[in-house]
């Protein structure tokens, strides 16, 4: 009978600890799915707004919403399409990497400028940064 009692105590020991760590599993899961929730949320708020514009088609103002990969240029496949003869087809990309924006001149004719410097190849973004692309300016807010 003894044996009977330890061994129903041992197996409910190993029971009670099987479901306390399956409850901690669950919770830490379940945190680090609500982590990149938020994470994915605060990349949404990321958005690029036209500050000068020779172009009528382009309003003062406009905001386009960034998402993880954006295409700019003047081809209808592109995220951002810009209205612009001095754009090409696929000119620029913005994209997230990590914690960082990238901007990516994507060999285009007339180049894409940040802060009024030509890019030669990829670089880092942050809020406030004006890029051109053509004859259209944008500012990159969060």
């Amino acid at each position: 009978m003894e044996l009977l009692l330890f061994s129903f105590r041992i197996v409910s020991a190993l029971a009670l600890l099987t479901f306390a760590g399956m409850l901690g599993w669950f919770m830490w899961r379940d945190l680090r799915a609500t982590s990149a929730l938020l994470e994915n949320r605060a990349d949404n708020r990321a958005s690029l707004v036209v500050i000068q514009s020779e172009e009528a088609k382009h309003e003062l103002g406009t905001r386009h919403p960034l998402r993880p990969v954006n295409g700019i240029g003047r081809g209808a496949t592109n995220t951002i399409v810009v209205s612009d003869e001095f754009a090409s087809g696929e000119h620029a990309l913005i994209a997230r990497r990590g914690s960082q924006w990238w901007l990516e001149d994507l060999n285009s004719s007339n180049g894409t400028l940040l802060n009024g410097a030509e890019i030669e190849r990829p670089a880092i973004i942050t809020a406030g940064d004006v890029i051109t692309i053509g004859s259209t300016e944008y500012r990159l807010e969060f």
